[in-house]
């Protein structure tokens, strides 16, 4: 698994925390890291795409280099925090202790670390206002 926007390096460089040692107990940890980040940029990708109506791949190549850094530190965001928090995304709520099931709304709600919401906004990625050629085109029509 192939990662487009971070890698392990990055990961270390940005949190001091090195994934090739933290993910040890594979046969190969490197594997093991790669797909780890391969997993929140797949899933990063997939909460832009369905919450704010933007195809990544497209807007990427129209970032500028601003826009990148920050998209690029809201994916290393969101590594440390499932890192450090668990996958919330894939969670079921359930906790054994008090017997107690989180809602939806709530796991959806903290699945998002708030710095990599942050990072987002920067890097113009944390809207939802849908746009196409034809509502700039009404646009420019109205102002005549």
């Amino acid at each position: 698994m192939n990662t487009k926007y971070i890698t392990k390096e990055d990961f270390k460089e940005y949190t001091g925390i090195d994934l090739i040692e933290e993910l040890a107990g594979d046969s190969n940890p490197s594997n093991k890291a790669d797909s780890f980040l391969f997993r929140v940029e797949v899933r990063m990708e997939t909460f832009v795409e369905v919450n704010t109506y933007k195809r990544l791949d497209t807007e990427y190549r129209k970032f500028t280099d601003y826009q990148k850094l920050h998209y690029k530190f809201a994916l290393l965001e969101q590594a440390l925090y499932i890192f450090k928090n668990s996958d919330i995304s894939v969670d079921s709520g359930y906790d054994p202790n008090t017997g107690i099931i989180a809602n939806k709304n709530t796991l959806k709600s903290i699945s998002l670390a708030p710095n990599a919401r942050n990072e987002l906004i920067l890097c113009g990625l944390f809207d939802r206002h849908i746009r196409s050629k034809r509502s700039i085109e009404w646009g420019t029509w109205w102002r005549r």
